[in-house]
């Protein structure tokens, strides 16, 4: 079984032209974890359109620009490789969304004092 017939992994953005469609990832937040993974995520797999959204209208444009918001080792050169190829960062995240194939929500979820997550930063982004 490769799994071609259940649109799984095995099947996402194959190259053979059996799955016509561009697999599209949707990340919401361009923070310290999603910025960085969906980057090496586009770069590893550049049959896949990664885009990037955040509320933060600063945040998304030092993404666009040579100086990045945070500092990984070797972030900024994979970046500049793959920004507007198959990554990209925006503030429309509703498009994004819409768009998505599959959404990666990577915002910030401090616990509350009972231990359960305080999930408010996604009603913040329209969830």
């Amino acid at each position: 079984d490769t799994g071609k017939d259940r649109g799984d992994a095995a099947s996402i953005g194959s190259d053979n032209g059996e799955n016509s469609s561009t697999f599209r990832i949707c990340c919401i937040g361009a923070g310290y974890v999603g910025g960085p993974t969906c980057a090496i995520i586009a770069s590893k797999c550049p049959h896949i359109i990664v885009t990037v959204v955040d509320i933060s209208s600063e945040r998304i444009a030092a993404w666009n620009s040579d100086s990045l918001p945070l500092f990984e080792p070797g972030l900024e050169a994979i970046v500049k490789k793959i920004r507007n190829h198959n990554l990209f960062f925006s503030t429309d995240t509703k498009k994004a969304i819409q768009e998505a194939d599959l959404i990666f929500i990577s915002v910030n979820t401090p616990t509350k004092s009972y231990g359960f997550g305080n999930v408010s930063e996604c009603y913040t982004m329209g969830l």
